[in-house]
């Protein structure tokens, strides 16, 4: 098996925050000119205005950098926060279902960790389809068979 490797889709992320971005300074200036909020409140308004737009940068550029590599030896998930590489033999079980919006999920357990891989990654198809590869070239405890039927 080749190497390919899948990148975050960060529309899901960040059009809801720069929708927010946009619509706050206006939703807030038109109860500051109506309702003529006392300064003390503005300033409180304007912080969170502030701490929002840092947050939703923060999550643009971790989500920017995450990334998924299946091989033929090993799953190497990776971001500015870290990289973490799953040999087979450290994964315990490989779990698929849908979560309550329909959404499929593969849940990769290790020791210590779960490893979540969801449709926000590109191209989500050929990364599962590359996982349930994987799954069975080495011999991984999965509920494979039953999530397929």
């Amino acid at each position: 098996m080749e190497e390919h490797e899948y990148v975050y889709q960060l529309r899901p992320l960040i059009v809801p925050g720069l929708m927010f971005l946009m619509l706050y300074p206006l939703i807030i200036g038109a109860v500051h000119v109506f309702g003529k909020l006392p300064t003390l409140e503005l300033r409180i308004l304007i912080g969170i205005y502030i701490i929002s737009g840092l947050g939703i940068l923060a999550l643009w550029v971790v989500g920017k950098s995450k990334r998924i590599s299946i091989n033929s030896g090993q799953i190497v998930f990776s971001s500015l926060l870290g990289k973490h590489t799953l040999e087979p033999n450290d994964i315990r079980r490989v779990a698929f279902y849908f979560d309550d919006k329909g959404q499929e999920i593969a849940q990769i357990r290790t020791s210590n960790d779960l490893y979540y891989v969801s449709e926000f990654y590109f191209p989500f198809p050929e990364l599962m389809s590359d996982l349930e590869i994987f799954i069975q070239q080495h011999d991984i405890r999965s509920n494979l068979t039953r999530y397929a039927t």
